[in-house]
């Protein structure tokens, strides 16, 4: 009876100092591997994985997931989990996306450690919760000072009408007249307009307090006029290497090895910022106008050299 107890005390000793390598972010393969050393049989090719899958089994039993990343174990939630209030999951949303933005590189590392070791506790109803705020990115409520103009968009937006715009870029009035309200969008920084610019084919990101007008028109919106796809192809090395994105799928590759992408609803103006970097090794086939504005891009910057 006491040697099974020690047996028993032993395992669980062990189970500690994993779960301990597993909370410090610590749990190399190596260094786990050695806490069950005791266990293994040379004569087993086996043995290490057995010993490995009971301990890991042991701990799924009391409901703790782990995962293996490279040579490295992660936990991937916690023994114990703390309740979070809506406003603390959305304020620790702000802090993930607000992270994005730091100059300072080592910043962004220590809040996404953080984030990661709150994450870690929640339940996975707050941990759902909190992967919705961040993908929605629905900061309204941290904007009350926009409050007034938020609620007028969100109308607008609803009611399916083409609007007439007015807003400032770059610190000149711009004037759009046939223009879709889609929706409005936030991010950390300020919150947005979205419009569709049916004149141009392409969707645009107006943040709020640099609108100057916006009226409804009688004219209703029809569903033909939301097209927004890119279709582009990718050369070279960049079409071995190019992770698609999430609204985007690749349609395979042509005769000459170029990666064809299909890019759906992306503002025109993010793509062709993106698009721009790939230099030589990016081609837009449709639609043409969008073509036509990176050449006139490409021809600026190259005027700029002469």
């Amino acid at each position: 009876m006491k040697k099974n107890n020690i047996k028993l005390n032993d395992g669980c000793m062990k189970i500690f100092k994993m779960l301990n390598l597993l909370y410090e972010d610590k749990a190399y393969y190596k260094d786990v591997v050695n806490i069950f050393k005791d266990e293994l049989n040379e004569q087993s090719t086996n043995n290490l994985q057995v010993i490995l899958n009971k301990y890991t089994n042991t701990l799924k039993v009391f409901g703790v997931k782990i995962k293996k990343e490279g040579h490295k174990f992660k936990l991937e939630n916690s023994l114990c989990s703390i309740g979070y209030t809506v406003d603390d999951l959305k304020s620790i949303s702000i802090l993930i996306n607000t992270s994005k933005d730091f100059p300072d590189k080592d910043i962004s590392k220590n809040i996404n450690e953080f984030v990661h070791n709150l994450t870690m506790r929640m339940n996975s109803q707050d941990r759902t919760t909190l992967e919705n705020l961040a993908n929605n990115q629905d900061f309204s409520f941290y904007y009350s000072d926009l409050r007034n103009q938020i609620g007028k968009c969100t109308q607008i937006c609803k009611e399916n009408h083409m609007v007439s715009i007015k807003y400032l870029k770059n610190k000149k009035e711009i004037e759009k007249s046939r223009c879709i309200a889609k929706e409005v969008i936030y991010d950390s920084k300020t919150a947005y307009l979205q419009i569709y610019d049916t004149s141009q084919n392409e969707k645009i990101d107006i943040p709020l307090p640099n609108i100057l007008s916006l009226e409804e028109t009688p004219q209703k919106v029809y569903q033909t006029e939301l097209t927004t796809t890119v279709v582009f192809k990718l050369k070279n090395r960049l079409a071995k290497t190019y992770k698609i994105k999430e609204n985007e799928y690749a349609k395979g590759y042509d005769e000459e090895g170029n990666l064809i992408v299909v890019n759906k609803d992306e503002p025109f103006e993010k793509l062709l910022s993106r698009l721009m970097r790939y230099s030589y090794n990016c081609e837009i086939i449709t639609p043409v106008t969008l073509r036509n504005r990176m050449k006139a891009l490409i021809n600026d910057i190259l005027k700029q050299y002469e």
